[in-house]
């Protein structure tokens, strides 16, 4: 097993070389461009593979353009799956997303070796120890420094307050999750967004720093007061640098022209018990930034999607399963992929986001969707899950939906997928049976149709191994090998 994935690692031109025991060989092979799913067994029993049909044992399996990855804690999915598929995307871009440090730990050195390394630690997981004599750029999630436009602020804005709601208990971040008033905040946030990035010199036009969400969040705790209180609102307090709401405004109606100032300034002329539910919701999307670990110290950088065109970049992103950080995750998973639609007439390299644990640690809000449509924007994507249970969870309404559309899903032993397998055995259509019976020396034959075989017959039954479907198809059982067992780690 040790030289198995020497001899084939390509997906579309699969290599095949002698090996040897003493000086196994390395053959220089594509990179993949679809999930990685394993590798095709010797022992396959009799089915149609469709996309597999007459590959050969111990090649690559081809999966679909995204990938589903069902695995309890403890199945390997991490380790047998996920990690191998990171080192084998080549020179090409990654993004890697996981609960713990594991990802980072199990693969950073070699993707060190492809090109530059930036970690996104938001709970702080990952150990020194792992990051010793690997070039790391320790990065920062930054909203406001992933907006640029009016539009880019306001899809920012409503994808905050979609994530705000992960992890908490209340549903609602403790606020008031009323649509009304989450569709009042929308506008403002956007507003506040942009009033914390790049801003023009007011005389010069020089761009300058605004500050961040750091100047954002302390600004949203300066209320507009009368003037007469010395207040927000007096004149003398026009510096534009100060972090209020009314400085804010300036900014995003007097330097940048923002068509979402108005709302922001409707928002403070409100009466105090309507202002308050507004900036409440706006504090909730925002909240994640409260925790130092998603803040961070200021010495590290804000990342933005341009630096992954750099051959061979990576980012690890730690995000902690609780949910407490998945906006910080979100923003920047879903920048990098509205900066490669916004590029595709530049041919960038293929984009792999690889996120474990999906649906509590980044639950993208335009996930359904994506599913069908990143292959257009040269963007391939490895969705894990425990179960396809946390799917009914964090999508109530488009679950079922994503369960068709995801072109192939991966199930790994021990993982209760019965309707997926169900779905399967359906696709794979009936046969003719024929049954016999002796009654008073007589033999009497009938013919009936069944099911090909049954939906039990696919589930994956040994560590090791795994059961891929291909547009919700029966495809083949498949290795898994643990990265230890490969020489993807030499």
């Amino acid at each position: 097993m040790k030289s198995l994935l020497n001899r084939t690692r390509g997906i579309s031109d699969p290599v095949q070389v002698a090996t040897s025991a003493e000086t196994p060989i390395k053959p220089k092979v594509k990179p993949l461009d679809m999930p990685y799913a394993g590798l095709l067994r010797e022992d396959q029993d009799p089915l149609d593979y469709g996309i597999n049909a007459g590959k050969k044992a111990g090649e690559v399996a081809l999966s679909g353009w995204h990938m589903l990855l069902c695995g309890l804690t403890g199945s390997g999915k991490g380790r047998a799956v996920i990690m191998p598929g990171i080192l084998m995307w080549g020179d090409q871009p990654v993004v890697a997303m996981s609960a713990k440090g594991d990802l980072v730990e199990g693969t950073i050195k070699k993707r060190a070796q492809r090109g530059p390394v930036y970690l996104l630690d938001l709970s702080e997981e990952v150990k020194e120890s792992e990051l010793q004599g690997v070039d790391v750029t320790r990065v920062v999630s930054d909203p406001c420094r992933l907006v640029n436009t009016d539009d880019e602020a306001m899809a920012m804005s409503d994808l905050l307050q979609a994530t705000s709601k992960v992890g908490s208990a209340s549903g609602g971040g403790g606020g008031n999750s009323d649509p009304t008033w989450e569709n009042l905040a929308a506008r403002p946030l956007a507003a506040l967004l942009r009033a914390g990035g790049a801003l023009p010199h007011p005389k010069t036009g020089e761009i300058l720093d605004g500050g961040g969400i750091s100047w954002v969040l302390e600004a949203l705790d300066h209320m507009p007061k009368k003037k007469e209180d010395g207040g927000a609102d007096d004149p003398t307090q026009k510096d534009l640098v100060t972090p209020n709401w009314s400085n804010a405004y300036r900014r995003a109606q007097g330097l940048l022209n923002s068509r979402h100032a108005s709302a922001f300034h409707a928002v403070m002329t409100m009466s105090d018990k309507q202002r308050d539910s507004v900036a409440i919701n706006m504090r909730n999307a925002l909240k994640a930034w409260s925790l130092d670990t998603v803040a961070g110290d200021g010495t590290a950088a804000p990342f933005h999607p341009s630096m992954l065109e750099i051959p061979g970049a990576t980012l690890y992103i730690v995000s902690p399963m609780d949910g407490s950080a998945a906006s910080a995750a979100c923003a920047v998973i879903e920048q990098s992929i509205q900066w490669w639609r916004r590029n595709i007439g530049r041919d960038l390299p293929t984009l792999g986001l690889f996120l474990d644990e999906l649906a509590q640690c980044a639950p993208l809000p335009n996930l359904p969707a994506y599913v069908s449509i990143l292959r257009g924007y040269n963007v391939r994507l490895l969705a894990a899950l425990q179960n396809t249970e946390q799917l009914k969870r964090a999508y109530s309404d488009s679950w079922e939906e994503m369960l068709t559309t995801f072109p192939s899903v991966l199930i790994l032993p021990g993982t209760p997928e019965k309707q997926l397998l169900e779905q399967a055995a359906w696709f794979a259509g009936e046969d003719e049976r024929i049954t016999s019976s002796t009654q008073d020396g007589s033999v009497t034959r009938s013919t009936e149709r069944t099911e090909r075989f049954t939906s039990s017959e696919l589930i994956p039954r040994r560590k090791g191994t795994a059961r891929l479907l291909v547009g919700g198809q029966a495809g083949p059982l498949v290795d898994v090998p643990d990265i230890d067992a490969t020489d993807l780690l030499d």
